[in-house]
């Protein structure tokens, strides 16, 4: 044989071998990410079945947290729709979250899962300030939010919006009720009613007289202190108060009844 052909010869083998490391190496490249492809499945589907199937993270405690008047645990567990057994998280916390929301007296709810089997709720209630008497009756908080209709069940001892509809803003007679109650005058009355009228301005009736006092529309924290401070002259007059009318500039008129 030549020596060109012997050089050629070489040359093809080395060629060939060059090609057949390439291709092995290639297919070893393959099969390691093959192996840890199979071995990241594998752990996802162990973790999958510790997880969903095995039952390891199973429902055991329902943990109810918050102070309720008008709720008891028992039925903020009935109303979270979580079934003991269920897979913890399996358990779809919005849905938990809008179906406790859902109860009139709730004003807000938090909802979580505590490892290993626990989901916790928690519940603020509605605290309710006076009540709105309008098209129905509907109690509303101290922010002016009427968050549910009167029942026979509700409490009545609280003070009453008149002169307003459900679709209107509360905010301006709740607001003379914390007026009145940070006057010197709540200390000896009570507020039954609150009235707006839109031509002859705001006015309470007295609880423990049924005294009706005229406020107008503003200056309401002055004229109840200017009311105070003729208190004693006032109820040493004859006969029962029929109003006070505070709208006079620095005067307090009285009118008795005949």
């Amino acid at each position: 044989m030549s020596v060109f052909l012997q050089q050629q010869t070489v040359k093809n083998d080395t060629r060939r071998k060059k090609v057949f490391k390439k291709f092995f190496l290639r297919v070893r490249q393959i099969s390691i990410v093959l192996i840890v492809w199979s071995l990241f499945v594998g752990l996802i589907y162990g973790l999958y079945q510790l997880v969903f199937e095995r039952g390891i993270f199973l429902v055991k405690n329902i943990e109810v947290d918050g102070q309720m008047l008008h709720l008891t645990d028992a039925q903020i567990r009935e109303l979270s729709g979580v079934k003991f057994g269920a897979n913890l998280f399996a358990v779809d916390l919005k849905k938990v979250r809008q179906n406790v929301g859902g109860y009139p007296w709730v004003k807000e709810v938090a909802v979580a899962r505590k490892l290993p089997s626990t989901i916790w709720i928690y519940v603020g209630e509605y605290t309710p300030y006076a009540v709105l008497v309008s098209d129905d009756n509907y109690m509303v908080d101290a922010a002016g939010k009427t968050f549910k209709s009167l029942s026979s069940g509700d409490e009545k001892n609280l003070p009453v919006i008149t002169g307003v509809s459900k679709d209107e803003d509360v905010n301006v007679a709740i607001e003379l009720l914390k007026t009145f109650s940070a006057s010197q005058l709540a200390d000896f009355f009570t507020p039954a009613e609150v009235n707006i009228d839109e031509t002859k301005g705001y006015s309470i009736v007295l609880l423990e007289n049924g005294m009706l006092v005229k406020l107008g529309f503003e200056g309401a924290a002055e004229k109840l202190k200017r009311l105070y401070s003729m208190l004693g002259a006032i109820e040493s007059g004859k006969g029962k108060i029929r109003y006070i009318d505070l709208n006079i500039p620095g005067k307090v008129v009285v009118k008795y009844e005949s």
